[in-house]
Parts: structure tokens; C-alpha cells; sequence
């Protein structure tokens, strides 16, 4: 036998992790070096001895999870430890600590939408030496991207004493890679994928400084794993609370409409599976909005969009900025209608895509669509951020290893 693609990516992928992350706090000692690369050694021997295919594959399973969960969760609570001993700002992103402090608002009766963070942790976040954070004054996120993390927020105060954002994400981690080990059936593809989706170099710092990205894919993974198994009701409940977290799974509407109206042909049927999805993004998010409805749609859709005067900037690698350096647009903080644009080329390619889906109806197709579209939707937006490209690379990493569907 011969080395396997999956041992020398395993070996590649984490060696840049441990290297630059501590697998324990402050620094990673010399023993827990000496574990990985036994672990990755005899991950390495397996390919080379002869053993019965069941052994094989049960070996390489086990040792990959335990390479795993040594490395990956191991970055984890060594980030969150030394984050409790030093500082709440501590290697920390904006995001997940705008999430702990909304909890704690949402806790004391106070609407996260409508009141502004000055006066907390995320004023002391370092966004700019010269401009002010503009989450300040809002709450980006859906509602359920607080709700979700509430449990945890209390378990973990009166279990460890102090709760970190990236505990919920944790386990939403650990949930996509256990989807994604429950989907595809095929041993040696499994592995590749587990290795390249917990591994991913563009991804997994991301993820470790605690943004959102992987909080709500965990989600939408899921959703479209039961999408996959004809659990249409589960997987609608799953898409809409994946939409009641982050605006960034929105894009994947008009084809998920299109993918349940091709399997039926049939208006009113698509209608019907469409029920879950909308009774339950109405139950998270209605009581929201009527909190405070301006406060909700300033927070979650003019604030991306640039028509409040403390709008996201225009920011990133897309079309903003270009049409900024070549002096279109002279200030970054100012309006500008990128939904022509979006309209434009946007609506077109949507078209296209969703012929495409129409010729092979499947999830394969629907999770590179929504890729596709995505990725066109955010370079034309107000800011393409280098977290959006990590998102994506995700998304076509899913896609190409989301196996047919059983006719």
C-alpha cells in the first residue's frame, strides 16, 4: 500500500495549527508536541501496513477523531482559558463578544437591538486607532444566534464560573463535522473531508478567534443533510433557524424555493414544505421585531446596507472597494446603491443558476448554487470580507464532497 491523500493532508494541514495556535494555554508544551506527532506517525504507518480493510478503516477513524479532537479542541480552550486569565478583548473577535454581552442585556430584559454597547468590553475591542467601532450602535446578528447560546451561557457560569462565546460555536463545530461523518457514506472520502473541513487553513483561524460563520453553517449543513434523507419538515425547521442567525445564509432562499418546486412541479406543494421554514422563522424573529421594529431592521439590514449614519463601512476585496480606488467612490462611509449592481449581474447569474438546479435537481447542486450566488451577491456588496472567502471556501468544500442522491 501506498500513502493515502488524506494521511499527507492530515499531517500538512496540522502542522500550521500547532504551530501557530497553543494547544494549551500560553504555550503548548513539548509532551503535547510529542502526542500529535505519535498521533500523526501512526496515522502515517497505517497506510503502510497490512491490515484487513475493516481494521483499516476502524483504525484510521478512531486516530483521526483522537488527532482531532487533541488539536482543534485542544486550540479551543487554550484561546478561552487565556482569554478568562487576561483580558475579555484577549484574541477575541468583535462578533462573539457583541454575542456575550447581548446575552447578558437579553438576561436583564433589555432589548440587544435597541441599546447601544458604549460602556462595555467591546468599546475597549480594538477596531481602529482613529474611528469607532460602528457595532457599538448595533446588533448585527439575528435573534437566534443569542437565544441559542443562552443555555450555555448559564451551564457554563455556574459550572467553570465564566462563559465564552466560542462554547456554543464548539459544539456547533463538532456538529458539522459529525454531519458531514454521517453523510458521506463512502470511508476514504469521509476521511478526506473530515481532515480538509476541520483543518481548513483558510477557515479554521476564523473560527478560533470566534466568528459567526460556523454557528450558523452548523445550521444549514444540517438542514440540507435532511434536505438530502427527504426530511423536508426538519430540514425547513433547520434552514429558518440558520436564517434567524446570520443574514449570510439568506442568499440560499430563491434556490432552496426552486429545489422543492422541482421535485414536485407543483406550486401548492412547494407551498406546503415551505410551512416549517416560515412558521419557525417567524416564531424566533417576530417577537424581536416587534420589540423594537426600527431598532431590528436599523440593526440587522440598514446597517450592512449603508443608510444609517453609523453604517459598516465599505470594506474588503469586492466592488467597493475597487470603485474607491479607482475614485468612484471617494467616502467609504457614505451610501452607495450596490443593489443596482447586485440587480444587474446578480439577478442574471440567480437565473442561470437556477436553470442549472432545474436540469439536475439535487443538494449537490443547490449547496454549489448557493456558493456561486453567494459569492457573487457578497463581491458586489457593501464590503467582501477576508472571513467571507474562508466561508465560501467551506461551501464548495461541502459541495464537492456531498455525495448523489438515492433515486
Amino acid at each position: 500500500m501506498k500513502l493515502k491523500l488524506d494521511s499527507i493532508l492530515l499531517f500538512a494541514l496540522t502542522i500550521p495549527l500547532i504551530m501557530n495556535y497553543n494547544l494549551a494555554p500560553f504555550a503548548t508544551p513539548y509532551w503535547l508536541f510529542g502526542l500529535v506527532f505519535f498521533g500523526l506517525t501512526l496515522y502515517l504507518l497505517l497506510d503502510i501496513l497490512n491490515l484487513k480493510q475493516k481494521t483499516y478503516d476502524s483504525l484510521k477513524m478512531i486516530l483521526l477523531w483522537l488527532i482531532l479532537i487533541i488539536t482543534v479542541g485542544s486550540s479551543f480552550n487554550a484561546a478561552i482559558i487565556e482569554r478568562h486569565i487576561t483580558h475579555p478583548t484577549y484574541k477575541i473577535h468583535d462578533m462573539p463578544l457583541q454575542q456575550e454581552i447581548a446575552i447578558n442585556y437579553l438576561t436583564h430584559g433589555k432589548n440587544p437591538y435597541s441599546t447601544t454597547y458604549f460602556g462595555t468590553f467591546l468599546q475597549q475591542w480594538h477596531y481602529s486607532d482613529t474611528e469607532v467601532n460602528p457595532a457599538l450602535y448595533h446588533f448585527v446578528l439575528m435573534p437566534f444566534y443569542i437565544l441559542f447560546a443562552v443555555p450555555f451561557y448559564f451551564l457554563s457560569n455556574h459550572t467553570i464560573g465564566f462563559f465564552d462565546a466560542r462554547i456554543p460555536l464548539l459544539f456547533l463545530f463538532l456538529m458539522a463535522l459529525l454531519t458531514g461523518a454521517f453523510l458521506i457514506k463512502d470511508r476514504s472520502k469521509k476521511l478526506l473531508f473530515l481532515v480538509l473541513f476541520a483543518l481548513n487553513p483558510a477557515m479554521l483561524p476564523y473560527t478560533l478567534e470566534g466568528r459567526s460563520d460556523i454557528f450558523m453553517f452548523a445550521f444549514l449543513f444540517l438542514s440540507l443533510f435532511f434536505l438530502q434523507r427527504k426530511k423536508d419538515f426538519l430540514a425547513g425547521i433547520l434552514m429558518a433557524l440558520s436564517f434567524a442567525i446570520k443574514q449570510s445564509a439568506w442568499p440560499i432562499f430563491p434556490l432552496y424555493v426552486s429545489y422543492l418546486y422541482f421535485k414536485t412541479r407543483n406550486v401548492k406543494e412547494t407551498f406546503r414544505k415551505l410551512i416549517p421554514f416560515m412558521v419557525t422563522f417567524i416564531i424566533v424573529v417576530l417577537p424581536f421585531f416587534l420589540w423594537d421594529k426600527k431598532a431590528f431592521i436599523d440593526s440587522t439590514v440598514n446597517y450592512l446596507s449603508g443608510n444609517l449614519p453609523n453604517s459598516y463601512p465599505i470594506a474588503g476585496y469586492g466592488l467597493g472597494k475597487l470603485l474607491n480606488e479607482f475614485g468612484v467612490i471617494k467616502d467609504l462611509h457614505s451610501y452607495y446603491p450596490f443593489w443596482i449592481w447586485q440587480v444587474l449581474i446578480g439577478i442574471p447569474v440567480l437565473f442561470f443558476l437556477i436553470r442549472w438546479l432545474g436540469k439536475e435537481n439535487s443538494v449537490a447542486r443547490l449547496v454549489f448554487s448557493y456558493g456561486i450566488f453567494l459569492f457573487v451577491f457578497w463581491y458586489l456588496s457593501r464590503y467582501f470580507n477576508n472571513s467571507h472567502l474562508a466561508y465560501l471556501s467551506m461551501i464548495f468544500l461541502v459541495g464537492y464532497f456531498w455525495p448523489a442522491e438515492k433515486s
